[in-house]
């Protein structure tokens, strides 16, 4: 359908998020990385340029295949407006504040593994690593690591919830999506079951 994994996995995300909520139209954010539409400058500044938009998906009746397509849309859309604040996009959406326009994050990552350079390896000659933790302020959040040849799934939830719930959830979401656009590309959206 020449669109990128990142537009399935937000597809899947989104299902997964109509299912436990019982709504057809979702609202999640999503984490946007780069410096495309950096603006004067960007290329003197130091660090990362991470963000994180509103993204809304139909997950009613449309067909899988319509589904992909118009979420792929959505997403290249919104890199367009990757630099925008999230107060910016609070405004724009006639949400009035302070109720959130989100609760639920998908934060799809390239993490290829062996993709470090050996100027990389050589600038951390020396370095301890006295650990690391992930944290949100995000009710549910789902990290997607793409790894060139595979795909990890991290959930950040309440204990009540349970992490390895979601990602079953989610892994379920993407073999019937995929078995969908594989079988019948018109299944609707709906349809498609999130459970094991």
């Amino acid at each position: 359908l020449g669109v990128s994994a990142a537009s399935l996995y937000h597809l899947a995300w989104a299902r997964v998020l109509g299912s436990v909520t019982g709504k057809g139209d979702v609202v999640f954010g999503t984490v946007l990385l780069g410096r495309l539409k950096g603006g004067e400058g960007a290329d003197r500044a130091l660090g990362m340029f991470i963000n994180t938009l509103p993204l809304r998906v139909a997950v009613g009746g449309q067909g899988v295949r319509d589904g992909v397509k118009t979420t792929h849309a959505r997403l290249t859309a919104l890199l367009g407006h990757e630099h925008a604040s999230l107060a910016l996009a609070q405004r724009c959406s006639g949400v009035a504040a302070p109720t959130p326009l989100f609760s639920a994050l998908l934060n799809y990552r390239h993490s290829a593994v062996g993709s470090v350079s050996e100027q990389a390896v050589q600038a951390w000659q020396g370095i301890e690593s006295l650990g690391s933790e992930e944290r949100t302020n995000y009710p549910l959040t789902l990290n997607v690591d793409d790894l060139g040849e595979g795909f990890s799934l991290n959930a950040q939830v309440s204990v009540e919830v349970g992490a390895l719930r979601v990602c079953n959830y989610m892994e379920a979401a993407l073999e019937h999506l995929l078995d969908a656009l594989e079988q019948d590309p018109e299944t609707p959206l709906g349809r498609l079951s999130i459970l094991p």
